[in-house]
Parts: structure tokens; sequence; C-alpha cells
């Protein structure tokens, strides 16, 4: 596919660290990220799972927001998110989805045009 490989690789770091972050904080002695990718036609589709804390369904419309964060000072910046939101949607054309059930964990969805899309 073609894309900009040093944003994807940050997006996808983002999206790990996140996962880290809310599998500390569950309390479970040993979490469990899984990351998953497919071709669906002209589309490639990258889902990372955890098992974490989940993100509460109040603070759901706000989490692709600049410098929104439920993180402590110095533990995060409110701008993980925001930066994967406009690197998937807004340069490559893609989009950027979430389900997540608190307590349970999150997945993120990231599908990508196989074609660029950006200039």
């Amino acid at each position: 596919m073609e894309c900009l490989p040093i944003e994807l690789s940050q997006v996808v770091l983002n999206i790990i660290i996140n996962a880290i972050h809310a599998i500390q904080d569950s309390g479970e002695e040993k979490g469990q990220i899984v990351i998953a990718s497919r071709q669906a036609g002209e589309l490639i589709e990258m889902s990372i799972t955890d098992n974490g804390t989940g993100i509460p369904k109040e603070i759901q419309s706000k989490i692709f927001d600049p410098f929104f964060t439920t993180k402590d000072i110095g533990r995060g910046t409110g701008q993980g998110l925001a930066i994967a939101y406009t690197v998937i949607v807004k340069k490559h054309g893609g989009t950027l989805e979430f389900e997540s059930e608190t307590g349970k964990g999150t997945t993120f969805t990231i599908r990508l045009p196989r074609r660029a899309n950006y200039d």
C-alpha cells in the first residue's frame, strides 16, 4: 500500500501506548494486545485490541479532540489520538473507529486505501 510510513508508525505506536496504559490501569497482571491486518478490497484494515479498562461512554465523543486526556500529568498529553485521527482521516483519506466496553477493553480499527489519497 502507499502511505506515509513514519506517520502511520506513529499512529500505531500511539494506540499501542494507550492500550498499555489501559491494561496497567485495569490492574491485570498480564494484559493482552492483539494486532491484526487484512486486505478488504481496495482497503487495508488494521485492528488493535486490548483487554484494558475500556473507554467510558461519557467520554467516547471526546477522545479524538486535541489535548483531551484522562491521564495524569506527565503520563499523557492528549495528543496521541488527535494526531492519529489527523494522519488516518485527513492525510490518508481513511477511517479511524473504535468499539469499547468499560471493564472489557477497546478495539481501534484503521481502514486505509491501498492507493494514496494524500498530496
